[in-house]
């Protein structure tokens, strides 16, 4: 999940200059260039987006509850009981 929220943060910062660079694009092949790479970009991450929410969320302790005791365990025997 971490890799994946770290890609999600890169596509976002590849969105803000996709978004920068065709706004200060003075040639119109070039400000479509960055429009097709802006929908491409966005559709990425809105897909990443809806693959991090379908995700179950993180256990603890490898699925284990934290909070339980420990069940009650005899003590051991005394020696010439048993």
């Amino acid at each position: 999940m971490k890799e994946m929220l770290a890609h999600l943060a890169m596509l976002r910062e590849q969105i803000a200059e996709c978004e920068r660079l065709h706004d200060s694009a003075t040639s119109e092949i070039r400000r479509d260039l960055f429009a097709r790479l802006l929908a491409r970009y966005r559709a990425i991450a809105t897909e990443l987006e809806r693959a991090i929410a379908k995700l179950p969320p993180p256990s603890t302790f490898l699925g284990r509850k934290t909070r339980e005791p420990f069940p009650k365990q005899e003590p051991f025997p005394k020696e010439g009981q048993e």
